[in-house]
């Protein structure tokens, strides 16, 4: 707990991670509770804004006398907690509470066979699970979006019969990853509530406690050689820790206010990225750092990204993406080499024209451990660029560090970490974020094309070529599905083809 004092010093002590703060009197009654993406910079605000702030919370701040913190490892999760301490504390300058029907629950209706998260005003329901209040439904929403894509469930109001779903076919969201199947008994009921309940412990912010237990369902898979299953949990741990670090809560931290201390704080992580990886003293401002990561999510339509920093920033315009054309069954490694091959036997082809792949890294990053560094270590070689371009991989469960040396003919692995919350250690983890980030778009956007393709397939006179024009005129197969008739008649001339589309698609 901090003291408020005159001179503001207390703020340098407040950490820069997401969280709650919470305004205190002399007695240690809580007077009012927030969250934040950047606790310090959130709680300086408070001292810069003086009479633009609301009425009540200038009230607040002459009887305030400490503020305290609780630091969380994200942004989805400083709401939850915030929710939580505010029906905990009921602080009297909160407004929420007070007028439960500006405020919306994420409401679980248990007496349902197949329950589902939805939005509710009021608690109506008896028997149902609630969660929240939450101030604002597009917060709400955007979490349960995220999480659907984790622990698919059907969104429709389907048929049961025998307590399993009894459609003739999965709904529209099941080709496009967001629906488990249960609604035409693709999976079972029990399946389907292991994922609701996995996204009720998301809400009860017992994270750690999820993640243990699929780790331990993925290697009893694994021990019962069920390997496909067992990638797709891996795969969602991977994707849990990315959403949980991704998704925005609201727009509360003024971005251009914050832009100042966000490269100052890039150029001190880039200085210590650089020292423990040891590599030559350069200007941060031109030091290019481009980071490599595979998606293949259900071993199809295998994805690669290039996400550039440059000045510990990054340039999105060069940003490049890789379809796997080598592989058509999961090998991370083979798939990191191909990538790494195609964009770096360009750095000496002078008849490159793609300004992203003219410029030289100062250090590539690849996602993984040991193995993904070792395959782009071998392809360095292979190009005779090892000397010239350093190369490290993160680990993601410990966030090590990964780098190579040459000890006479052998390859002798060096690990190196992070301070908890230093620069260097956000500066590389926004980075493989980005990464994951970008590979996971593009890998949904190609299996979206498959899933279009594969419902017409059966379809009369609709070819390839039909169902290209049909994607760049519509982009999706929602967005096909949505189309009127006479759209369609734009791109497929031919009525009757376009009528059995509709059918198909209905």
């Amino acid at each position: 707990m901090l003291k408020i004092d005159l001179e503001k010093r207390f703020l340098k002590e407040l950490p820069i991670s997401p969280g709650c703060y919470l305004y205190k009197e002399k007695s240690g009654k809580v007077l009012y509770v927030g969250k934040a993406v950047n606790i310090r910079a959130r709680v300086s605000s408070y001292f810069t804004k003086g009479d633009d702030l609301e009425t009540k919370i200038q009230l607040m701040l002459k009887r305030a006398s400490f503020v305290d913190f609780v630091e969380v490892d994200s942004e989805v999760e400083a709401l939850i907690l915030e929710t939580n301490l505010i029906k905990k504390y009921r602080p009297k300058y909160n407004r929420m509470m007070k007028d439960d029907k500006s405020y919306i629950w994420v409401m679980f209706d248990n007496l349902k066979d197949f329950p589902k998260p939805e939005i509710a005003r009021e608690k109506k329901k008896k028997r149902a699970t609630y969660f929240g209040p939450y101030p604002k439904v597009f917060p709400a929403r955007k979490v349960l979006r995220r999480l659907r894509k984790l622990f698919p469930y059907c969104n429709t109001n389907f048929r049961v019969k025998d307590g399993i779903g009894a459609e003739k076919r999965p709904c529209l969201d099941y080709h496009i990853g967001l629906c488990s199947g249960v609604c035409a008994g693709v999976i079972s009921k029990q399946e389907h509530r292991r994922n609701i309940n996995s996204i009720k412990r998301y809400f009860r912010g017992q994270k750690q406690e999820l993640y243990k237990d699929l780790q331990k369902r993925m290697k009893f898979l694994s021990k019962a050689r069920k390997f496909e299953q067992a990638s797709k949990i891996r795969d969602t741990l991977r994707d849990l820790d990315y959403v949980t670090q991704r998704i925005e809560i609201d727009k509360e931290v003024d971005e251009a206010r914050l832009s100042a201390k966000k490269q100052e704080g890039a150029i001190i992580g880039l200085g210590q990225l650089k020292e423990k990886v040891r590599l030559p003293s350069r200007k941060a401002q031109g030091f290019r750092i481009e980071c490599y990561d595979i998606s293949n999510i259900q071993g199809s339509s295998a994805t690669g990204s290039m996400v550039v920093f440059v000045g510990g920033r990054p340039r999105k315009d060069q940003y490049r993406k890789f379809k796997i054309r080598t592989k058509t069954t999961p090998d991370d490694f083979e798939m990191m080499r191909e990538v790494l091959l195609r964009r770096l036997k360009k750095v000496n082809d002078k008849r490159v024209k793609d300004v992203s792949f003219k410029k030289v890294p100062d250090l590539v990053v690849v996602d993984g451990g040991k193995g993904q560094l070792s395959a782009a270590w071998d392809i360095l070689k292979e190009l005779k660029l090892d000397s010239k371009i350093p190369v490290v991989g993160l680990a993601k469960r410990e966030e090590e560090i990964f780098r190579i040396e040459m000890v006479g003919h052998e390859k002798v692995f060096r690990k190196s970490t992070f301070a908890k919350r230093s620069h260097g250690l956000y500066l590389i983890q926004r980075i493989r974020d980005e990464a994951h980030r970008f590979a996971i778009g593009y890998h949904r956007k190609l299996r979206s094309k498959q899933s279009v393709k594969s419902l017409l397939d059966d379809v009369p006179g609709v070819g390839e070529l039909t169902k290209r024009k049909l994607l760049k005129a519509f982009g999706s197969l929602e967005g096909i599905k949505k189309a009127k008739k006479k759209d369609l008649e734009t791109v497929v001339r031919n009525r009757r083809t376009v009528e059995a589309i509709q059918k198909v698609l209905k």
